[in-house]
């Protein structure tokens, strides 16, 4: 099997929750990385596990010569990679290694421990399984972590050029559009949470986040333009923008008719769509909401919207752990959310379910 190959066939098992956690992805995905850029992953004197430093312990060590680590593997839980680099960057500078890799799974984060700037400033590249083709990651990996690559020091010599290139800042530029397009489509909390602020500062009102989230998502849709005056104030207004297509003027009701797998469930609003769908894959498969947890787009920057415990859902809010529903097998999903963000979760779904959504999951709102 090429690497190309086994890349994609693990990133279809991410996205379905396969690798719920740290020993998961160690041997599923890391070792079988590793096997494919030529490192005899059962010669524990080369890839050498629990890795010992005078700080800690290292998940792995990729050595030349044998015992002599070259680059530290730290190895994180889905989603919590970030977490972990000021702890594998120490690692790695205490132990004098040159190179640090840290990855849940998904996203491969490559550094320099030795540079200069903030451990951010110290990262070469962050690879994301979901946002490159198979090829193109194959490239990436095979570029910084080849053990044919990496023995005859090629691969720190591309880190170092790659650190220093000026073509760094114009390659983020180049994301930044399809990053903002994101960001609006999964109606991002906290970029819902600026604007809504935002407006609140101009028209005295605070919009309904529903409106805020769906004016992102529609960014560069026909727009009708509706002004509902607002209460404070005969001289201010709050302006929400929706598609055309998604309110008709003199409509509000969310309730519709959901197509889950062939069987019409009706809802009335997009709350009781999102739990219907949980519910019923969740009876299919006791472990799919523990799959559901782990997946990025089930975890906000500060909060999870799945979880067993109301604490994991409103970590920083006590004044919200009533908004939540209950799911089978002791799980929880968190209902204080915005709309766009609620198909965003179905969408999740049908995914971890190995469906297509719009196809085997159909919602109206």
């Amino acid at each position: 099997m090429s690497l190309e190959t086994t890349i994609a066939d693990i990133a279809a098992r991410l996205r379905q929750g396969k690798f719920p956690n740290e020993q998961a992805i160690s041997q599923g995905i890391v070792l079988r990385v590793l096997q494919e850029l030529g490192w005899d992953t059962w010669d524990t004197t080369v890839v050498w596990p629990e890795y010992k430093t005078g700080e800690g312990r290292a998940d792995f060590a990729l050595c030349h010569p044998p015992s002599k680590p070259a680059i530290f593997v730290e190895v994180k839980q889905p989603g919590r990679a970030e977490e972990a680099v000021r702890q594998a960057l120490e690692y790695a500078f205490h132990a004098g290694v040159p190179f640090v890799v840290l990855t849940d799974g998904r996203t491969w984060s490559f550094y320099l421990p030795a540079e200069q700037g903030s451990y951010e400033d110290r990262r070469v590249y962050k690879l994301d399984l979901f946002e490159r083709p198979a090829e193109e990651a194959g490239e990436t990996l095979h570029r910084y972590l080849d053990r044919a690559r990496v023995e005859s020091g090629e691969a720190l010599e591309t880190a170092r050029k790659e650190y220093r290139s000026r073509n760094r800042r114009s390659q983020a530029r180049a994301a930044i559009p399809e990053a903002w397009r994101e960001l609006v489509q999964k109606g991002d909390e906290l970029l819902v949470d600026l604007l809504a602020s935002a407006v609140e500062s101009k028209a005295g009102v605070r919009p309904d986040g529903d409106d805020v989230a769906e004016f992102l998502a529609g960014l560069g849709k026909p727009m009708v333009i509706e002004a509902t005056r607002g209460t404070m104030s005969q001289q201010t207004s709050l302006v929400s923008a929706r598609p055309v297509s998604q309110r008709p003027p003199g409509e509000s009701s969310r309730s519709g008719r959901l197509i889950l797998l062939g069987k019409a469930h009706n809802y009335h609003n997009a709350k009781d769509a999102m739990v219907i769908v949980f519910r019923e894959l969740a009876k299919a498969d006791p472990s799919f909401l523990e799959r559901c947890s782990q997946h990025p787009d089930a975890q906000g920057r500060k909060r999870r919207y799945i979880a067993r415990t109301a604490e994991e859902l409103y970590p920083e809010r006590p004044d919200l752990r009533d908004c939540r529903e209950a799911l089978p097998g002791g799980w929880m999903v968190a209902t204080n959310l915005n709309n766009v963000l609620k198909k965003t979760l179905i969408r999740l779904a049908a995914e971890v379910a190995g469906l297509t959504f719009g196809r085997d999951v159909v919602v109206e709102f």
